[in-house]
């Protein structure tokens, strides 16, 4: 027999509690934890325009449950397990509604609660907390958000720039989490920004277990609330770190803020799936295709962890059909995008299925305006040919060059406060542009293998995993153009191609995958 604390009722051991979490059983640290993870601190980022009011309310209210924590002299708890509680009341009693069918309605059916749901359930299981009489309301909202199998495990629906924080926490000690709030509070700018009472002695940093959590996540809340901090934007965070650093003397201390620092120059990609991959590929007179689709397919998913979604012989429908689909709820919790579009081409355009030319800036900017991945990596992959002239190869030799001078000294740039602004982002920021050739070239195929692009992209990503995925392009162009080809159909001699990318990325972005021990 067991008490069921819910009702303070005795209740056999075989049947199942009434109530969702045994709240007594979780460390301060873990509730601290949770309701930091629940909540998305970016107000220029929600799952919908329409729940962005709600979530910047949740943030708040977490930020006040923190700072209730540092203010209490006896750094009570209570603020923190209340707002948790009827949040999970709230995720209990809600009524589930569901439309039939994969419309545009049914779509907008989905709750902020159902994301909500998941968000809580995957939280608890990241930080081994029981949950319990959940499992047929999260298969409902499973089904009504149509979520794959590995969209279903792992930490799909956590906020990678919570968990991003959340390790930055555990790396830190008291004393360095003590002294980060003593620069912050010194800093003329932001010491306005943190409530004047807070004064969380090191000693008792060192004893009360969750009190490092709460302050530091606290400190977090606010940098987000008052847009010095997003997912994306960290420096504010990093100057602050590299203050602290300076005027620690532990080595050791040192050395892990060196790690946090450069750690918070790479985008946050932390969840499961690391990312979704769509492929879109015409087959009509493309030897080899099915071999590119198999390539790309295994060493994404297989490899890398991505869901991938294959469109063989795409239309000018097909695109717009598929970009409105990747608008849907779910896709907010991806942390990258990858597009493959593989078809002939020319210059400016790209030939569909249906002989549709689309025009290849159009392509690239209509899916770069998805509010589900603004400021997260978006990668596309043209690997069509752009031309007919070729880098033609009838004689060897070199030219002479000289080495440009370079200017001694460096110069820094320094951001005013009032001109600094961290909450508009471009669309064409965060994305890559990887093309097979350089523009009026064409693109070598073989004839059972496909593009040897793809296959030479596929294999460096493959065996680069945990590496910069920009270095791996670099990796992909040396090794393409040290490759004689031969058509004399149509071309006399023999030829290279060389391939290029355009990026605009804004941090750098790591080859999802644990790395390989060795390399080929």
């Amino acid at each position: 027999m067991e008490l069921d604390e819910s009702d303070g009722n005795i209740v056999p051991r075989n049947r199942k509690p009434s109530y969702v979490i045994k709240w007594p059983d979780i460390p301060h640290s873990k509730l601290v934890t949770l309701l930091f993870l629940l909540d998305n601190g970016d107000k220029t980022t929600g799952s919908m325009d329409t729940y962005r009011k709600w979530n910047i309310g949740a943030s708040l209210e977490a930020k006040e449950a923190f700072l209730s924590v540092l203010k209490a002299n006896k750094y009570s708890f209570w603020q923190v397990l209340e707002v948790l509680r009827r949040r999970v009341k709230e995720l209990v009693q809600y009524p589930f509604i569901r439309l039939e069918g994969d419309t545009e309605a049914a779509n907008r059916a989905v709750r902020k609660q159902d994301e909500y749901l998941l968000t809580m359930v995957e939280a608890c299981r990241y930080l081994h907390i029981d949950c319990f009489n959940l499992e047929n309301k999260i298969k409902k909202v499973q089904e009504k958000l149509f979520l794959s199998e590995e969209e279903k495990m792992g930490k799909f629906f956590l906020y990678a720039e919570n968990l991003q924080m959340k390790h930055i926490c555990d790396s830190l000690t008291p004393s360095l989490v003590c002294q980060l709030l003593d620069v912050l509070k010194r800093d003329k700018n932001l010491s306005k920004l943190i409530d004047k009472s807070i004064d969380v002695p090191l000693d008792k940093l060192n004893k009360i277990e969750g009190l490092k959590e709460a302050l530091f996540f606290y400190m977090i809340r606010v940098l987000e609330d008052n847009e010095k901090l997003n997912r994306l934007y960290t420096g504010k965070l990093q100057e602050l770190l590299n203050k602290v650093n300076k005027e620690t003397k532990d080595e050791h201390e040192q050395r892990t803020i060196m790690t946090i620092v450069n750690a918070l120059d790479v985008y946050p990609i932390q969840g499961r799936p690391a990312g979704h991959c769509v492929v879109f590929c015409v087959t009509k007179d493309r030897e080899g295709s099915q071999g590119e689709i198999n390539k790309v397919k295994r060493v994404f998913s297989d490899s890398l962890g991505y869901t991938v979604h294959i469109e063989k012989d795409p239309t000018y429908k097909t695109l717009e059909e598929y970009r409105k689909t990747l608008q849907k709820q779910k896709y907010h919790f991806y942390d990258s995008i990858v597009f493959w579009f593989m078809a002939h081409g020319t210059e400016t355009n790209i030939k569909l299925a249906d002989g549709y030319r689309y025009k290849r800036m159009d392509i690239i900017d209509s899916f770069s305006r998805l509010d589900n991945f603004r400021k997260k990596p978006k990668i596309f992959f043209m690997t069509s040919c752009r031309g007919r002239a070729t880098i033609s190869i009838r004689e060897k030799g070199g030219v002479r060059v000289a080495v440009d001078g370079s200017h001694e000294g460096q110069t820094y740039s320094v951001i005013p406060e009032q001109c600094c602004n961290i909450t508009a982002v471009y669309y064409q920021m965060d994305r890559i542009i990887a093309s097979a050739t350089l523009p009026e070239h064409y693109a070598f195929r073989l004839p059972d293998g496909g593009s040897v692009y793809v296959d030479t992209v596929c294999r460096l990503l493959e065996q680069h995993r945990g590496h910069n995925f920009t270095q791996v392009l670099e990796r992909v162009c040396n090794k393409i153009h040290q490759i004689l080809f031969s058509c004399h159909e149509k071309f006399p001699g023999e030829a290279k191609q060389a391939c290029y990318y355009e990026s605009t990325f804004q941090k750098t972005f790591i080859v999802p995958g644990t790395p390989k021990a060795t390399y080929y």
